[in-house]
């Protein structure tokens, strides 16, 4: 039997230094005032000559490592329900990334047939009887709504279905984006669902009950069961002034020089 290689944790991207961007921001006439904790912004920036003129909101100063949809939409919200924009302090790399998650269209993937799609973050989906959905695929897992049905608005509750798409079929199918919220969609809604009891394995059933019990997830996935990751929704994430999501900009640190990228530039 060949022997498996050991696989390895990827080392965590360095976190870029704000100090260079916060002095541009001084020579811009900001205020900014660093805060403690990680649960805070590495610095707030108040007054000043926004780059391209983007918004006059103060900016919460948040470093990134790298861009990925769920790491970028967490200090989106934070800013947003402080009533601040956001201003992104990256490499070159990381910024050309977050841009093209955070550009038209905001925070998902480009529409397919004129719907939304969407990203998908690595929490998994709750069910109504604490179980996990699952479902039995290879290829990559797609997240979008159904097209639009010419007439309906989306109002009143005719809201266009979302689609878990995989080894091209379709492989659940929710009401709306709003299923995903608490409680949760029922267990019915996928074709697998899995949970850990009290034996510590991970037992696996399908409509009909259950199939099997594997030591854990990787277990599982190696007989073919994959757990959903749940699709990131915006308006799930950015509750609260999502004009003010929308104001971002990246301080773009390149061997000490400091630019400044939006989506208007």
């Amino acid at each position: 039997m060949p022997i498996r290689p050991v696989e390895r944790p990827m080392a965590r991207p360095p976190t870029p230094d704000a100090e260079p961007v916060l002095s541009d921001l001084a020579d811009r006439g900001y205020e900014t005032t660093r805060l403690p904790g990680t649960d805070q912004p590495a610095a707030v920036a108040t007054g000043g000559d926004p780059p391209n003129a983007v918004t006059d909101r103060p900016f919460s100063v948040e470093p990134l490592a790298a861009a990925t949809p769920l790491g970028l939409v967490a200090p989106l919200a934070a800013a947003g329900a402080d009533r601040r924009a956001t201003l992104l302090v990256a490499d070159p790399g990381t910024a050309a990334d977050a841009r093209d998650i955070l550009t038209d269209p905001f925070l998902r993937r480009p529409d397919v047939e004129g719907s939304r799609a969407f990203y998908a973050i690595p929490d998994r989906i709750r069910l109504t009887d604490d179980t996990y959905a699952a479902v039995a695929a290879d290829g990559p897992l797609r997240w979008r709504e159904e097209p639009a049905t010419p007439g309906v608005t989306g109002d009143g509750g005719d809201a266009p279905r979302l689609l878990l798409e995989g080894d091209d079929e379709t492989l659940a199918a929710l009401p709306s984006v709003d299923a995903l919220a608490c409680p949760g969609p029922d267990p019915d809604a996928f074709p697998y669902r899995y949970a850990r009891a009290a034996d510590k394995r991970i037992h696996v059933s399908d409509r009909d009950g259950e199939i099997g019990s594997l030591s854990g997830i990787t277990a599982m996935k190696s007989d073919g069961y994959r757990p959903v990751p749940l699709p990131l929704v915006p308006e799930h994430h950015v509750r609260a002034n999502g004009h003010l999501a929308r104001r971002w900009a990246i301080a773009v640190v390149d061997d000490g020089d400091v630019s400044y990228v939006t989506d208007r530039s």
